[in-house]
């Protein structure tokens, strides 16, 4: 490339950006600002309680809520009561043991919730902090690829069939619901039950209604037609 198409190209490339950035700023969508989150400083008192409740060192989100569980702050009365629930079921609560579920196995529902809702920003999230916490590959590929689970585990198997039959028939059958309240206890078993059915609030009330799409640069890691 010579000289002259380089110092052309830079500048063009540059308005390019430019008017990229001029077209979110111009756009009809108001969700486009909305997803760039709510700050502490913008929220009134009673607000920054409920921010404050999440955002601190004692949670892993110290440094902010990021989306797309940082829109429910847009209703910071609802955040008051969602976040809190969010929390147990996600990490355990304050006490980090009060989930029934190590966190192998909770990771394990969350990619059975995401897999049968289709959730890509929540698959794609959690996909590598399941392998991180020691959850197998080929547990991974069976959920992923809906695979039978009968080569797993007696308590990986059953949060798979469970997961598939609450999101599939929308009915879990006597049968799966008895393994798992055999399995977990019967606040294990509503443990479960809450937990996959938080994620597709989750994935309802922020992806969906706030169109919140992988980052840019991001590769999908679940196969959706």
């Amino acid at each position: 490339m010579s000289r002259v198409v380089c110092w052309i190209a830079v500048p063009m490339a540059l308005v390019l950006l430019a008017g990229h950035a001029r077209a979110q700023e111009r756009s009809p969508d108001p969700r486009v600002r909305l997803r760039e989150g709510v700050k502490r400083d913008d929220l009134d008192a009673e607000a920054r309680r409920t921010y404050d409740a999440v955002v601190n060192a004692t949670t892993p989100y110290g440094r902010g809520l990021s989306t797309p569980i940082g829109m429910w702050m847009h209703s910071p009365n609802m955040a008051e009561h969602v976040l809190p629930l969010y929390l147990y079921l996600r990490f355990g609560g304050d006490s980090g043991d009060a989930m029934y579920f190590s966190v192998r196995l909770t990771e394990l529902a969350i990619l059975v919730a995401a897999r049968e809702i289709n959730s890509q920003y929540q698959w794609t999230s959690h996909e590598p902090t399941a392998r991180r916490v020691g959850l197998e590959p080929d547990i991974i590929d069976a959920v992923k690829y809906r695979r039978s689970v009968d080569a797993l585990g007696e308590k990986e198997a059953t949060i798979v069939r469970f997961g598939r039959e609450l999101f599939g028939s929308r009915r879990v059958s006597a049968a799966t619901f008895a393994r798992a309240q055999q399995l977990f206890g019967t606040a294990g078993v509503t443990d479960l039950a809450g937990l996959m059915a938080f994620y597709e609030f989750l994935f309802l009330s922020s992806n969906a209604a706030f169109d919140i799409q992988l980052p840019p640069g991001t590769t999908p890691l679940l196969p959706i037609p």
